[in-house]
């Protein structure tokens, strides 16, 4: 497998945690060995997680799905699914709708259409096909940042009806 050294790092519910996985040479009979550790830090500093594990480069594959599956389940038994945005499924406000709809248009054309959908997502907490979906709904142009289909005056503000005879004609 060659050397390994590598970290990554993750914030969460004020928590900092870090991965860090590095190979370790072979040790008499034990060929060579991959060591995981993880720590974690509250905002204060102090210690919230820690461990390692060591394993051969073979069950690198196996092993991260098994942790996935454990995790997944512990964090749904919790109350916290680990699959999907923190606001998925919530229903849009009033006020979500008019931010996104001002972030959207300030996103300018000379932006990318997905990279400014992933950005929105994460700042709303959804996903980039709910953001997509929702643009349609407000009157924007979901592959075109800063622009919309309706002038956003009508998007925000319904022009009322103004016709003095909303009745049908009967001849």
């Amino acid at each position: 497998m060659g050397i390994v050294d590598c970290r990554a790092d993750v914030t969460a519910n004020g928590h900092q945690f870090s991965v860090r996985a590095a190979t370790l040479p072979p040790a008499g009979d034990i060929g060579e060995r991959i060591e995981v550790a993880l720590t974690g830090v509250d905002s204060a500093g102090s210690t919230t997680a820690s461990g390692s594990f060591t394993l051969p480069p073979d069950g690198l594959s196996a092993v991260g799905k098994l942790i996935n599956q454990v995790m997944s389940g512990l964090s749904t038994l919790n109350g916290r699914p680990a699959t999907g945005p923190a606001n998925a499924q919530a229903p849009w406000t009033k006020e979500q709708d008019d931010e996104l709809l001002e972030r959207w248009l300030a996103a300018g054309d000379t932006n990318a259409a997905t990279i400014v959908r992933r950005n929105l997502a994460t700042h709303f907490g959804r996903s980039s096909g709910s953001i997509r979906a929702r643009l349609l709904r407000i009157g924007c142009d979901p592959d075109a940042p800063g622009h919309a289909f309706i002038p956003t005056t009508l998007a925000t503000h319904p022009v009322p009806n103004t016709d003095p005879d909303p009745e049908p004609d009967d001849t």
